[in-house]
């Protein structure tokens, strides 16, 4: 949680800036009895995420105001996700033999840790794991650092502000995410992949904290683009094709499994990758499940291409298993519903 002026019981909606889609979550009675109030999207103008372009903070201001218009949503205090491949994260060890050294402690351990100056980004933490005492009183803290450029939050609140909107909470995507798929790992940790628009999140999760997380540079678009270019089509066209064959080798002689196969083996090959990395740096269970969430998660055959080259159980996730979801909204359900796992778990926030 890098900003946050959130009170108890405070009325919010949750929204997720994505490339590519910009979507909008409501929940009312979180804490009790998390219910569904409003859900609903509008694409993000092209290119423009992230952009300092003050046009494109105009742009991406106006496509809020209208998604909100048009779902009717007239609350003035948002919960705001921010992308994590902007952001520094790790799970860092600390021995102090008092927990009222812990804070200073992490002062320096951050210091240390991440590569701008302490000045200019903003820095949460929080405590993953903690041993008992040891022979000499000390105790040892796995802390999870997270560290933002200051100049990102300030990009986003002002953006907000064109829409006269009021940021209560702006916290990363995976925190979101293990959020809203937490009940997937109450036994041992699970790896989260979200497959975005440009970029695939990979993160190790247990009990409803975040143990690593690590994004990886390939995401859906590419395929898009890599199916445009071979077959010579524009790419709306391409992307039909994509989500309508993905990797089924039986659809169309297998030409668009061919297209976009060698893509999917250099990402399993980062997946690989970074699981070894966190087999490196942590010391326990290793995830024996994967769960797969973002709207490219729909790809025909994923599951299966991923089961098999992984080795590993695979499903989809749902993150609006902890929500209810009353009968008259339930017809109005978005068609991409594992899209919205970082808004929901937003939303959740309590």
């Amino acid at each position: 949680m890098l900003f946050t002026k959130k009170k108890e019981n405070l009325n919010f909606f949750a929204l997720d800036i994505g490339e590519s889609t910009i979507k909008v979550v409501k929940l009312k009675d979180t804490k009790k009895n998390p219910t569904l109030e409003f859900i609903g999207s509008t694409p993000t103008p092209f290119g423009i995420v992230g952009s300092e372009n003050e046009e494109h903070k105009k742009a991406l201001a106006l496509a809020i105001k209208n998604v909100l218009k048009d779902l009717g949503i007239k609350t003035k205090e948002v919960a705001v996700s921010i992308p994590d491949d902007s952001i520094f994260s790790r799970i860092i060890r600390i021995s102090v033999k008092k927990e009222s050294d812990l804070e200073e402690a992490v002062f320096w351990a951050t210091k240390r840790n991440v590569p701008i100056a302490p000045d200019e980004v903003q820095v949460d933490w929080s405590i993953v794991k903690q041993s008992e005492p040891l022979a000499d009183g000390v105790v040892q803290y796995d802390i999870l650092l997270v560290a933002a450029p200051k100049l990102l939050i300030e990009r986003y609140v002002n953006i907000l502000k064109m829409v006269d909107l009021t940021p209560v909470l702006i916290e990363t995507e995976s925190l979101s995410l293990v959020r809203s798929l937490s009940s997937y790992n109450d036994n041992s940790p699970s790896a989260i992949i979200d497959f975005g628009f440009k970029t695939t999140k990979f993160i190790v999760s247990f009990r409803n904290t975040l143990l690593f997380d690590q994004t990886i540079a390939i995401g859906s678009y590419v395929l898009t683009k890599a199916i445009s270019q071979e077959f010579g089509m524009e790419e709306m066209q391409a992307e039909e094709y994509k989500k309508n064959y993905g990797l089924d080798q039986s659809q169309i002689e297998g030409k668009i499994y061919r297209s976009i196969s060698p893509i999917m083996d250099s990402m399993i090959n980062e997946i690989k990758r970074t699981i070894n990395s966190y087999k490196a740096i942590n010391i326990g269970d290793v995830p024996n499940k994967l769960i797969i969430v973002g709207n490219g998660s729909l790809l025909p055959n994923l599951v299966l291409y991923l089961a098999q080259n992984l080795s590993m159980e695979v499903e989809v996730g749902n993150p609006y298993s902890k929500i209810y979801i009353p009968p008259e909204l339930k017809n109005k359900l978005p068609a991409l519903l594992p899209g919205y796992a970082v808004a929901i778990g937003l939303a959740l926030k309590v």
